[in-house]
């Protein structure tokens, strides 16, 4: 239970220090629930009221309703930590409205003596609690409302951390117990079924009955919510993860998985911080708002909603306006359910102080005896009528699961699940003889019948007919329903099952691929990778290749022994190999590239795959391929791509004469031409040395292009390359230099940390990060620059610039760091203030601070921000995003941070130092792992993949944020970059909209290459993947607009212009609508084609991205540039976002 903030502009990574942190609230707000009420702004129509608060519950964590309505309460006064020596205390709470009138007249203390309760559900003539390691039932076997009897269920639930322990208790519609775990955990679980394991992060599947515990999914950082909707389908929300709502699908792999090399994403990209989620439902609520999702920002102190429509074989969300959001800084909602009168109830775990390990455990501000649960209802409609399930008749028991409220029904369901196994008989004659009477036309017959479904599910009664019946049903979200449902009943309606493969609907389609995927019998996997044949979206294809993956262990040794007979169509055959990257694969592959009928992209995709796992020959077509004049640039720069990481990883190359790569050294394409050299660097190809020497010299060479030329040089190895090298680094031009001195420390690291003194000297204004860069990736450079450095001299901006590239590689180089210091005369470090000093600065950002100067200087280049922290998706991502920055971290917290990045790691941020068995170093933030790769985040953000094989040593590193922001930043522009930070997503100027704005954008750079183009040929060139453009990052300001004077500006002869673009991602097919208001100054093209813009901009496109060109003429217009997609956009689209 992720109850503190993790984002901070440096902050995120490395975190201010403990006795710093929160010092700014001073000004604790007054406990007084009903000043906490009015600060209030609720949504239009609603309105809240108080329903139970301290003294009577305090720091509510998790909470459900039982059948009779009332809310049962997991709460924890020991959070984060008991004190050595305390006595655990927490406690289970029952909660009553006797009287209807929507306040808690009675309290019961269920259980005591728990330790951090993380989880209730009640059931089962008592409640499941999350305790710690166990799942514990606790009941009341003798009436009097407390718990004598505690029975433990599960053991070997992980502790390591906890707001990661068990958590998240909800009854499914199916009869089972669902239970998330957070990243830090690891659990090791017996059951009557054998030891279950969950490493990390993921959500459980639990029968009590018959103690049938699975994993339903697995990923995600600290994953509090999870609800099913009308048909089934999962949704989850992450309280430390930063995309939205998740969907569920069985079986998949999300953010931080481990042992998964491909996942799936979140549907809102950039979004805050979620924790809790209900879909609503029933009369009470307007029409509108029934089957949205709502979850909590608690850092921000806001109660979100999302509208969830259908998008193929999946959802999109898009975000409404609040249904609650207060400036008061103590409304910390985290969990948040229907009640059993149609409202909506809100746990307020009510503190100031949020966060978990930055924060003092024993901080004395943390509150530990307040809570709230608020009640939200509808201005002027009626509620809905109190139900007694466990007082009503089985008649209307069966009756209630048509009921329009979800609450009504599943707990209907649990109420009849609960009946005495001798009742059993008379619940499923009466299922059956309600069934019979419902009206097949009628519009909710179908959902009637699958609650029903579930009920036979729930009682582990199977029932073959009405399974039969749903699996063919009009509404395709009940046939995915019934296909998930045949997954409990192998064997039942199998022919049915199988059939939906191929329904009218993807959403069906998926779930009877992973069902058959979960049933593991003999033809299931041909069965279900049938689908395949047709069309299919991102999630449905992720879904079949995650069936493939899983079931490798089944169709690998049929394809090795020649058995492999179930895929006649080439295509699916080849998409099947491609998921098991094992080179056994490769007969397969080169079998059906002889056959000659594949599609140019399959082809694509199988050479590709050649490249990476087939020996000499097969590289060779690889290679060929690569070489033919019909093969597009793109797909050339890839497959050269793969076979220079082949060579680096498993050391193959093609066979035959490889000099041929060479006629690519002068391809138009960069990427191209970067791909051939490192090929024949790497091939250690001698005859092309001289053409890889022009590279390097020729004035116009990109500086990317360059830098390859000479890794390539330092790649072909020997005396003449040395001799090479280090000519160039004394020799050549200054734009060389560095350059080669950088490729030379590959090569021969003591000879070029002998030369660095004297060339840094003659290149007074020279940027050595690269070269500093080069030394850091060297087991034994550190060392070799040490040794050179002692009693050498530097200049002092070249100090600076080495040492904050030190700090960004995330090493502990304490030796370098000292002797940089004293090469350039460098006697200060990051600035640490005395509290006297931190509140005197901490009110100076309150009351001279000015956010708009502050977000001038937090978008400069030389600062970097941007390019490791996003704000609402657009931006880098080696650290989180900001986007709600403010509305959690106080000022001091901030401050500190600035000043000193370096004082503790932020979880989930540290970097990771990783020694190849090549003597190579590579450093950053580790994002997945599988059986065979480690995968990092650099601090360029880059994605960098380590074979586990070739690791020799990991280690935790530093922080990749770099120190030293006090020697560059003014104390007026520290200020206001610290104001700015800390008003980032409070209401006000500073929240990121809901609406969908482009937020990531590039800009044309101002070349000589660029603007000789542009004179000789047309603007619609910048639309084309002309490689005399060079484009760089930019990004909109919080507001989402791009100002003009940001934007590089090409002199044309006589007129002046600006190029920009974005690119559009489309999902779902359909038309979007681009709203650009002002028009002035501004010409366009959608992809290579020019587009007449109008205020409101509509056109058909299909899936896939679109790149949207913009000319700006900074002579006709002056207002800044912003664009956001239209409510009138029909296709499922969003502005790419990332870095």
């Amino acid at each position: 239970m992720k109850f503190m903030p993790c984002h901070a502009l440096v902050i995120i990574v490395m975190l201010a220090s403990p006795a710093l942190a929160q010092r700014n609230l001073k000004k604790i707000p007054p406990p007084d629930p009903e000043i906490e009420r009015k600060s209030f702004q609720v949504a239009p129509g609603f309105e809240v009221n108080l329903y139970a608060s301290d003294p009577k519950i305090a720091k509510p964590i998790q909470m459900n309703f039982d059948p009779q309505g009332r809310l049962w309460i997991a709460s924890s006064e020991t959070y984060p930590q008991i004190k050595p020596g305390q006595k655990a205390n927490d406690r289970v709470l029952v909660v009553e409205d006797i009287d209807g009138d929507g306040r808690a007249e009675k309290t019961t203390v269920f259980a005591e003596g728990l330790l951090i309760p993380t989880g209730i559900a009640p059931g089962d003539g008592g409640c499941y609690v999350a305790n710690s390691t166990e799942l514990l039932h606790l009941a009341d076997t003798n009436g009097d409302g407390r718990a004598d009897d505690a029975r433990v269920v599960l053991s070997g639930f992980g502790t390591e951390d906890t707001h990661h322990i068990l958590h998240t208790l909800r009854w499914g519609p199916d009869g089972r117990l669902y239970l998330n775990q957070s990243i830090y955990i690891h659990s090791h679980i017996e059951t009557p079924w054998g030891v279950r394991r969950l490493n990390a992060g993921g959500i459980w599947r639990f029968q009590p009955e018959t103690m049938r515990l699975e994993v339903l999914a697995r990923g995600w950082v600290n994953s509090w919510g999870h609800h099913h909707d009308r048909f089934g389908q999962s949704f989850v929300t992450d309280g430390a993860g930063g995309e939205g709502i998740n969907h569920l699908v069985p079986g998949a792999a999300y953010r931080t998985a481990r042992g998964v090399p491909r996942i799936l994403h979140g549907l809102n990209p950039g979004s805050p911080k979620y924790c809790g989620l209900e879909i609503l439902s029933g009369r009470h609520l307007p029409q509108d708002w029934r089957g949205d999702l709502l979850t909590n920002d608690f850092r921000g102190n806001r109660v979100c909603r999302f509208k969830v429509t259908e998008s193929g074989s999946s959802f999109q969300a898009r975000l409404m306006p609040d249904l609650i959001r207060t400036k008061h800084v103590a409304f910390r909602p985290i969990d948040i359910k229907m009640g059993p009168d149609g409202a909506i109830y809100i746990a307020d775990w009510y503190n100031p102080i949020i966060q978990h390990g930055e924060v003092d455990f024993r901080d004395p501000r943390r509150d530990h005896v307040h809570g709230r649960i608020w009640r939200v209802t509808a201005k002027g409609r009626g509620l809905v009528k109190r139900r007694r399930p466990r007082e009503s008749t089985l008649q209307e028991l069966v009756e209630s699961l048509s009921a329009p409220e979800t609450w009504v029904r599943r707990q209907a369901r649990r109420t009849l699940q609960e009946r005495p196994l001798d009742q059993r008989g008379a619940i499923v004659e009466t299922l059956r003889t309600w069934l019979a009477t419902l009206d097949p036309s009628g519009a909710e017959s179908e959902s009637s019948s699958l609650e029903a479904l579930w009920t036979f599910l729930a009682l582990d009664t199977p029932a073959p007919d009405l399974l039969e019946r749903l699996l063919s049903a009009r509404h395709p979200g009940v046939r995915a329903a019934a296909c998930r449902v045949a997954g409990d009943w192998p064997g039942l309606a199998e022919d049915s099952l199988v059939a939906r493969v191929r329904d009218p609907h993807p959403r069906v389609r998926l779930e009877a691929v992973r069902t058959l995927a979960r049933l593991q019998r003999p033809g299931t996997l041909s069965n279900a990778l049938a689908a395949l044949s047709l069309d299919r979206d991102a999630t449905l294809d992720y879904a079949l290749w995650l069936t493939a993956w899983e079931r490798r262990d089944t169709w690998l040794p049929q394809l090795r022994s020649g058995q492999l007979r179930f895929l006649q169509d080439d295509s699916a055959l080849l998409f099947v190999l491609s998921s098991a990257k094992d080179p056994a694969v490769v007969p397969a592959v080169l079998e059906i590239l002889g056959r000659g009928a594949l599609a140019e992209a399959d082809r694509n995709r199988a050479v590709a795959l050649l490249a990476d796992l087939g020996g000499p020959a097969q590289l060779r077509i690889a290679l060929d391929l690569a070489l033919a004049n019909s093969t597009r640039p793109p797909q050339a720069a890839n497959l050269l791509d793969a076979l220079a990481r082949t060579a680096l990883t498993r050391r193959v190359r093609p066979a035959g004469d490889l000099a041929s790569v060479g006629k690519l050294f002068t391809s138009t394409t960069v990427d191209v031409q970067q791909g051939a050299v490192r090929c024949a660097g790497l091939w250690k190809l001698e005859p092309l040395r001289p053409d890889m020497v022009k590279l390097v010299t020729d004035s116009k060479t990109s500086t990317a292009l360059r830098a390859t030329a000479l890794t390539g040089l330092a790649n072909l190895g020997g005396d003449t390359s040395r001799r090479q090298l280090a000519r160039l680094a004394t020799e050549s031009t200054p734009s060389i230099r560095l350059q080669a001195l950088a490729a030379l420390v590959g090569l021969d690291p003591a000879a070029a940390a002998g030369l660095l003194p004297s060339v840094l000297g003659k290149l007074p204004q020279g940027d050595p990060s690269e070269l500093t860069r080069a030394f850091l990736a060297r087991k034994a450079g550190p060392a070799r620059l040490t040794k050179t450095l002692n009693g050498k001299r530097l200049a002092r901006d070249h100090a600076k610039i080495i040492l904050r590239t030190i700090d960004a590689s995330g090493r502990k180089l304490p030796a370098l760091v000292a002797a940089v210091r004293t090469a350039g005369g460098l006697t200060t470090g990051p600035l640490k203030l005395s509290p006297q000093q931190m509140k005197e600065l901490v009110a100076e950002i309150n009351t001279r601070g000015d956010a708009k100067r502050g977000e001038v200087v937090y978008r400069r280049k030389t600062l970097g921000c941007l390019a490791c922290h996003a704000i609402g998706g657009a931006g880098g991502r080696v650290g989180p995003d900001l986007v709600s920055l403010g509305a959690s971290a106080p000022v001091d917290y901030i401050a500190d941070s600035l000043l000193n990045p370096n004082g503790k790691v932020k979880e989930n941020y540290h970097s990771l130092v990783v020694v190849t068995r090549a003597g190579k170093v590579i450093t950053g933030i580790k994002l997945r792992q599988s059986d065979t790769e480690l995968v990092l985040r650099d601090a360029r953000d880059r994605e960098i993949s380590v074979p586990l094989k070739s690791i020799e040593e990991q280690a935790v590193g530093a922080s990749l944020m770099p120190a030293g922001l006090t020697e560059i930043l003014t104390r007026a522009e520290l200020v206001d970059l610290a104001r700015f930070l800390s008003v980032l997503g409070k209401p006000g100027p500073y929240a990121v909209s809901r609406r969908r704005v482009a937020r990531r954008w590039q800009t044309l750079s101002d070349t000589p290459q660029a603007r000789f183009r542009l004179r000789r040929t047309r603007d619609g060139q910048v639309a084309t993947a002309d490689p005399a453009f060079r484009w760089e990052a930019r990004y909109a300001t919080v507001a989402g607009t791009v100002p003009l004077g940001d934007l590089p500006v090409l002199v044309l002869g006589k007129r002046r212009l600006s190029f920009i673009r974005c690119e559009i991602e489309v999902i779902t097919a359909g038309r979007v609508a681009i709203a650009v208001g002002e028009t002035a100054g501004l010409s366009a093209w959608l992809g290579d084609q020019p587009l007449t813009l109008e205020s409101v901009t509509q056109r058909e496109l299909p899936v896939g991205r679109h790149r949207l060109t913009l000319a700006i003429d900074p002579a006709s217009r002056s207002t800044p540039l912003h664009l956001e997609l239209a409510e009138t956009t029909t296709a499922n689209a969003r502005f790419v976002t990332g870095k």
